[in-house]
């Protein structure tokens, strides 16, 4: 996979973390701030493989697909930046919505939660797109509570693929 592709992934993700603020009827100061922090520091990505399973697998995973789960993948994103930027993070990550009419055309966005002893501890989102024919994922904004943790989490994020697909990972 060369870089153009590489970028061009991670700009329909960024369209797409933008949408949920440039194309709402009525976005808040707070959800805007949080999306301008956010996307000053996002960071391309680097081609990745599956991983071989864990040792162990702590987490009891759950796909968002509801609004309780969706508002729990929020504020354990919010919850990884530093205490002055969580309310505006917060405000920006709870805008964000799988089925709400502002989708980008060229992406699937899928995101994951994991659980442990009854505490959101993990999370990541996955996003597809086509590049030239060519289906690449992208797996962006993993929190993991440990080495298995993200392991578990991130071979969740990678499964019913083809075998062709390229797959990428932020940071």
């Amino acid at each position: 996979m060369d870089a153009s592709e590489i970028i061009s992934h991670f700009e329909v993700k960024q369209r797409w973390m933008a949408c949920h603020v440039k194309q709402a009827q009525y976005p808040t100061a707070e959800s805007l701030a949080g999306f301008e922090r956010y996307h000053a520091e996002e960071t391309l990505l680097t081609p990745a493989t599956r991983p071989s399973a864990p040792a162990h697998a702590p987490l009891t995973l759950y796909w968002v697909d509801n609004h309780p789960l969706m508002l729990q993948y929020a504020k354990l994103q919010a919850a990884q930046w530093p205490d002055d930027a969580r309310p505006d993070m917060l405000a920006y990550f709870a805008q964000l919505a799988l089925h709400d009419g502002v989708e980008i055309a060229e992406a699937t966005v899928s995101l994951c939660i994991g659980t442990q002893h009854g505490e959101t501890c993990a999370a990541a989102m996955r996003v597809d797109t086509q590049e030239n024919g060519q289906p690449i994922s992208g797996i962006y904004d993993l929190i993991a509570p440990s080495d298995d943790a993200r392991t578990q989490l991130l071979r969740a994020m990678m499964e019913a693929t083809d075998d062709n697909r390229q797959w990428v990972i932020a940071g």
